[in-house]
């Protein structure tokens, strides 16, 4: 067996695990029995709803993340590396981001690394992002979950803008802080002005309040009376967790999330058997991106990661360093 297909068995094997933990207590027909109560006529749009935002958001994301720092290139072109990393995610989370990383560098000569820290450099502006919004939600919903616990957003926010201060002030005098700021993979963090961080924001805030909003209809199409405002003030808390790139898919830490975040509002049974069905709703919308031309990008994703030929192809442009 391959190390990719122990890594892939090894992360499902997490994501059952949690799963079964989470339903210590529930009974397969109680679970089937809520499975039954949701409303399909709000629950399936608002799923499709979600993955399209998610998807064409992120393809106009990533779209504009590298023609701002590498090469330019269009919403249609990045297109099929997106729902190549979205099918890919189903199989291996760790091959995802590696099918953009090696669709940059294939058609437009980006370096591996440079590639990868560019995609680096929009992560820890995503993390900031959530961050904030924990915050905020603290401050306004003084009866939500994240009030209590508000120095876990502000703990990881603040090494963050500490670093966004660092590529932001310019270079640095010693000759440590110059050896890090000139790497020639950082190209991203020395180009990043203002304007940039305010573009890439404002897209990915539209693609996590939309999302929020579709949650709040997948939670009402199971009978889940909760007020938007509960939704929106737990939204970060799903979005990191979701986002975890220990299971593909979110599968576990998600169904976690919301068990523990909206158990005010209904029985475990119940958000268990909604937390399950969004993630199969998201599986069932990213597996037919394998088909046509980004599923054979995808094939040759893993085939290349499976060689070991994502450091070693001589035909890559790549600076020597880090």
């Amino acid at each position: 067996m391959s190390r990719r297909h122990v890594q892939t068995l090894c992360a499902y094997s997490l994501a059952i695990a949690i799963i079964c933990y989470l339903a210590r207590g529930i009974t397969p027909a109680q679970l089937l029995h809520n499975f039954s109560m949701a409303n399909l006529w709000v629950f399936v749009p608002a799923s499709a709803g979600s993955f399209t935002i998610w998807f064409g958001g992120e393809t106009l994301l990533f779209a504009t993340l590298f023609s701002y720092f590498n090469a330019r290139i269009s919403f249609r072109e990045m297109l099929p590396a997106n729902a190549a990393q979205y099918f890919l995610q189903l199989v291996n989370s760790a091959l995802g981001g590696t099918a953009m990383v090696m669709f940059m560098n294939r058609r437009k000569g980006v370096p591996w690394l440079t590639g990868g820290c560019t995609l680096i450099f929009q992560a820890l502006l995503d993390f900031q992002i959530m961050a904030a919004m924990a915050l905020i939600a603290a401050v306004l919903d003084p009866g939500s979950i994240i009030h209590h616990y508000w120095y876990y957003p502000a703990a990881v926010l603040a090494p963050l803008l500490l670093n966004t201060w660092f590529w932001m002030r310019g270079r640095p005098r010693s000759r440590l802080g110059r050896w890090y700021y000139e790497r020639p993979s950082m190209q991203s963090f020395r180009l990043a002005q203002p304007v940039h961080y305010v573009r890439l924001t404002g897209i990915r805030m539209t693609i996590f309040l939309t999302y929020g909003l579709m949650l709040y209809f997948q939670i009402r199409g199971f009978r889940v009376k909760v007020h938007p405002a509960e939704v929106f003030a737990f939204l970060p808390a799903v979005l990191f967790f979701d986002g975890l790139p220990f299971t593909p898919v979110g599968l576990g830490p998600l169904q976690a999330a919301i068990v523990t975040g909206f158990r005010a509002y209904a029985s475990p049974a119940r958000l268990l058997a909604l937390a399950l069905s969004i993630s199969f709703m998201q599986i069932a919308f990213q597996a037919p991106l394998g088909l046509g031309s980004a599923g054979a990008f995808a094939r040759e994703v893993a085939d290349a990661a499976a060689r070991g030929l994502m450091r070693d192809d001589p035909a890559s442009p790549r600076p020597v360093e880090l």
